[in-house]
C-alpha cells in the first residue's frame, strides 16, 4: 500500500511542520494585530487542503507541470495576483508598511535548508535540491543587510535592492524551470506528499507576490517624495 508522508526522519518533519507555520506567521507581522490571524488563518486553511489532496496522493502523478502546482500553487498565485494584490485593503496595508519590514521578512527563507536535508538523505536529487536550498538561503542572509541600507538610505541602497530583489524573483523562476526539468521521472516525489508539499503550494507564489509587492512599494515611496 502506498504511502503519502516524507521517508525523511521523524525528527525532521517535527521540527518542518512548526517552524513552516512560525514562517507563515512571521510574514503576516506588517500587517498588524487586526489583519494578522486573518491572514495566518487562510494560509492554514490552504495548506491543510493542499494537505489532504497530498495524503490521498492526487498530487502524487507525473505530471507537468506538477500535479501540486497545478491544484496548489498556481491558484494560490492567482488568488494574490489578482484578488488580493487589487484590494483597497492591501493598497492601504501597502502604503503603510515600511520597505525595511518588506525585506526583513524574506528571512523565513532559511526554511530552504530543509532542501540540504531532503538531499543529504538522498530524497531530492542535488541539482533541485541545491538550486532550491542555497538560493533561498543566499535570499534570506542578505535580508537583513539589505534592509538595513534601505532603512539608513546608504550610498547605493538602491543598486542593493534591486540586485537582491531580482536574485530573489529569479531564483524562484529558475527553480520552477529545474523542478519542471527535474521531476518529470518523479524524482521530486517529495515535494508531492506530506509534509514538504507545502513547499510548492505555498513558497513560488508567496515569494514573487512579495518580491513584486517591494518593486511596487519602492515606487509609492519614489512617487510620494516626488509630490
Amino acid at each position: 500500500m502506498a504511502t503519502y508522508i516524507s521517508a525523511a526522519p521523524l525528527w525532521a518533519i517535527l521540527i518542518f511542520i512548526p517552524l513552516f507555520l512560525y514562517c507563515i506567521y512571521a510574514i503576516t507581522y506588517p500587517a498588524g494585530r487586526a489583519a494578522r490571524w486573518g491572514i495566518f488563518g487562510f494560509y492554514a486553511l490552504y495548506l491543510a487542503y493542499t494537505s489532504a489532496l497530498a495524503l490521498n496522493g492526487v498530487l502524487d502523478k507525473n505530471s507537468l507541470p506538477p500535479r501540486a502546482m497545478t491544484y496548489a500553487g498556481i491558484p494560490l498565485m492567482l488568488i494574490l495576483f489578482g484578488l488580493v494584490g487589487n484590494t483597497t485593503w492591501f493598497k492601504g496595508l501597502l502604503k503603510a508598511t515600511s520597505l525595511k519590514s518588506m525585506i526583513r521578512i524574506h528571512i523565513f527563507r532559511l526554511l530552504g535548508v530543509f532542501f540540504l536535508i531532503l538531499l543529504a538523505y538522498r530524497l531530492l536529487p542535488a541539482r533541485f535540491a541545491l538550486f532550491a536550498g542555497l538560493g533561498d538561503i543566499i535570499t534570506a542572509v542578505f535580508a537583513y543587510p539589505v534592509a538595513a541600507m534601505v532603512s539608513k538610505q546608504q550610498r547605493g541602497w538602491k543598486v542593493a535592492l534591486y540586485a537582491w530583489n531580482i536574485f530573489g524573483i529569479m531564483d524562484i523562476v529558475d527553480l520552477l524551470i529545474v523542478a519542471g526539468l527535474t521531476g518529470a521521472n518523479g524524482a521530486l516525489r517529495e515535494m508531492a506528499i506530506f509534509p514538504f508539499v507545502w513547499f510548492p503550494a505555498f513558497a513560488p507564489a508567496t515569494i514573487l507576490f512579495l518580491h513584486v509587492m517591494i518593486f511596487r512599494k519602492l515606487k509609492l515611496t519614489e512617487t510620494a517624495v516626488q509630490q
